[in-house]
């Protein structure tokens, strides 16, 4: 598996921005500058060492993006727009009617592997009469010589201003990127908070996985869209065309849209009260008409929806280079520690056909060598054996490679004839999650070691010699034996191979601590604290280093996992947190190489929060969540038994209630 690349680093990277340029120069300017010109691959490599050209002075956004940025960073391919298959042409932005800028909040190299984008980018520019550009959070070399020059954040595709958009569409991905908003609001030069906006703003408009819970994000979102995105921005764009024509003022479309749609969030919209012991009270609209409760949007036909059959094809190596298809939404297992498994209900499968029709047609438009499958679950999704046969023979006499998440091993069996002949045998990725039967069966992932061996030993015979294991530490009630067994169980496997009469299988065991979710039966539990998952990490390394050889621990950064914790059970006054972070210099702060986590203790003690009171606080089955006001399609009375289930599990099985602070109890 490819590892996540560092945008200023990769096969394509070269040391001299300079050179690049020239090479750009050489080319025409950047790829689609006009209908005609020779494509970058065409120049010949001795422009590289041509004299530059005389200085000019630039005028337009493109060409001080040309002159100004593209020569002074170490990457700048990752900039330039101009991709194969993108959409927008000169002239598009002007033309439109409605203008969305839609903004991925982490570096170019991830924002291009992520499906997500690529749909919504397809949606909107096949609706008539809107045109969306993409724009992506600068490096930060790009960033200082955006300020240093006044450049303000641009659109890939044609180099637009943000600011200009109607609609500034933001993708929520994860806890660590909330940060990385801030930045590209105050480069697009858009006020942080939504109350110091003015109808000469875009409206800033947040959807994806962590809007499930906007509240930290709160006073930066003009409008939160909670569940599908197909379906929702599509409703939106058609209200704002409607609006926008009758002469409605930006500000005065968000109660009018947030009225609307039973799936938009209006944040700012809503005062929250908070009881004396600093736990909410109420959540309370400003507005008359406004909902107490926000839906989920679902897309009515998963398999007629909208999805890109000619996917952008990025100009640098990226984290997932490849087709991928999404042909399952929601997983059937339900693992309590799982967000998105509560979350993305009910299921939709898409057809056998429609895959087959979006690959033929993304492959013939990108020519890429492998094809992934997508889903949480592709294991579960009901079709499988048939679309992998009838993709095979049609991909493989092509050497188009099948790709996929990891497997569930009690699924594994029936998938390998298939497996074997259609999938490139680098390593293959199991997520086990917990090392002991009682607790995998606890937490509801249906694996045992038994299974685990049988489908191991397919593998092995299939031609598979590497194997990732996923782990997770700090469930509740976890023992010592659960961590010793996270290295026993990872050497077995490896050990396993040797019954086959072949050397052992390379096995890297990658650890990750538990973030207690919302909307999953762990919502009320307390994370565990950073000294015990520093114990856990030099215990495993303590097992790795007494013998060494075919399995590699890895584990995951502590401070980045207790501040998810922070973050993904937080409230509004987390706002205040985030601000001053960003203000004292935190950006991309899943990358290692920039979090700085003495920047976030700094800036929670500036603003007087303790984030243990967030990350490490059991909560009450009665205590009002920041997240109770979004809709979740299973009842909140099922996570309490299940959450309930979960201990009286364990204790069934080790004899002893689980080692956490106090369980919730009802009021």
């Amino acid at each position: 598996m490819r590892q996540k690349l560092r945008p200023h680093r990769g096969a394509f990277a070269v040391p001299d921005g300079a050179r690049w340029y020239r090479l750009v120069q050489a080319a025409g300017g950047a790829p689609r500058d006009k209908p005609g010109r020779r494509p970058v691959a065409a120049v010949r490599l001795s422009a590289m060492h041509e004299s530059p050209e005389p200085m000019v002075v630039s005028t337009t956004l493109r060409e001080r993006v040309s002159d100004e940025l593209l020569p002074r960073v170490r990457q700048p391919a990752q900039y330039i727009g101009g991709e194969v298959n993108q959409l927008v042409g000169p002239g598009d932005w002007e033309q439109a009617e409605v203008r969305v800028a839609l903004a991925f909040p982490d570096a170019y190299t991830i924002g291009m592997s992520h499906l997500g984008c690529q749909i919504l980018y397809w949606l909107c520019n096949h609706t008539p009469g809107v045109c969306a550009e993409r724009t992506y959070a600068p490096w930060a070399d790009a960033e200082r010589v955006m300020r240093q020059r006044g450049l303000p954040l641009f659109t890939w595709d044609t180099r637009q201003p943000v600011r200009d958009a109607d609609i500034l569409a933001i993708s929520l991905q994860y806890e660590l990127c909330f940060t990385t908003v801030l930045n590209m609001l105050d480069l697009a030069g858009i006020p942080l908070r939504s109350a110091d906006r003015t109808d000469a703003h875009p409206l800033v408009v947040a959807g994806g996985p962590q809007a499930d819970n906007p509240e930290p994000m709160a006073e930066f979102l003009d409008l939160v869209v909670i569940g599908d995105g197909e379906h929702s921005l599509a409703a939106i764009l058609d209200a704002y065309r409607q609006y926008k024509r009758d002469g409605v003022p930006r500000r005065e479309m968000i109660p009018l849209l947030a009225r609307r749609f039973p799936w938009i969030y209006a944040p700012n919209l809503y005062d929250v009260r908070y009881k004396p012991d600093g736990t909410i009270a109420a959540l309370v609209p400003k507005l008359d008409g406004l909902p107490a409760r926000i839906e989920r949007c679902r897309t009515p036909d998963f398999d007629a929806a909208p999805f890109p059959e000619r996917p952008l094809v990025p100009w640098v190596p990226v984290v997932h280079d490849r087709i991928s298809i999404e042909i399952m939404r929601g997983c059937p297992q339900v693992c309590r520690f799982c967000h998105a498994g509560y979350t993305k209900r009910p299921l939709f499968y898409r057809s056998v056909e429609r895959v087959l029709e979006i690959a033929e047609r993304a492959y013939r438009a990108t020519g890429h060598d492998q094809l992934g499958l997508l889903s949480l679950s592709t294991a579960d999704y009901p079709l499988l054996p048939e679309l992998a046969a009838r993709l095979n023979a049609r991909f493989a006499p092509r050497m188009v490679n099948l790709s996929f998440p990891s497997l569930r091993i009690d699924r594994m069996l029936r998938h390998i004839p298939w497996m074997a002949s259609g999938v490139r045998k680098g390593s293959i990725t199991l997520a086990v999650e917990a090392a002991r039967d009682d607790l995998r069966a606890a937490i509801r992932k249906k694996v045992t070691d038994g299974n685990l061996m049988d489908g191991l030993r397919e593998v092995y015979r299939a031609g598979w010699q590497r194997v990732k294991l996923y782990f997770m530490a700090g469930f509740p009630g976890e023992r010592d034996d659960d961590i010793t067994g996270i290295w026993d169980l990872s050497l077995a496997v490896s050990q396993e191979r040797r019954r086959l009469g072949r050397p052992p299988a390379r096995v890297t065991a990658a650890v990750g601590w538990l973030v207690p979710k919302p909307f999953t039966p762990f919502q009320w539990a307390a994370q565990a604290p950073p000294e015990y998952f520093h114990d856990v990490r030099r215990r495993l390394l303590h097992l790795q280093r007494s013998r060494p050889g075919a399995v590699c621990i890895r584990t995951h950064n502590v401070a980045t996992s207790i501040l998810e914790a922070v973050m993904a059970r937080g409230d509004r006054r987390l706002g205040a947190v985030i601000h001053e972070a960003w203000r004292r210099g935190a950006r991309f702060d899943g990358w290692a190489e920039t979090f700085d986590a003495s920047i976030w203790q700094r800036a929670f003690d500036a603003v007087g929060v303790d984030p243990a009171w967030y990350a490490r606080r059991e909560r009450t089955f009665d205590e009002v969540l920041p997240w109770d006001h979004i809709g979740l399609r299973i009842g909140r009375d099922f996570l309490v038994r299940s959450y309930l289930d979960y201990c009286q599990r364990l204790a069934a099985a080790r004899g002893v209630q689980p080692q956490t602070a106090a369980l919730p109890q009802r009021a």
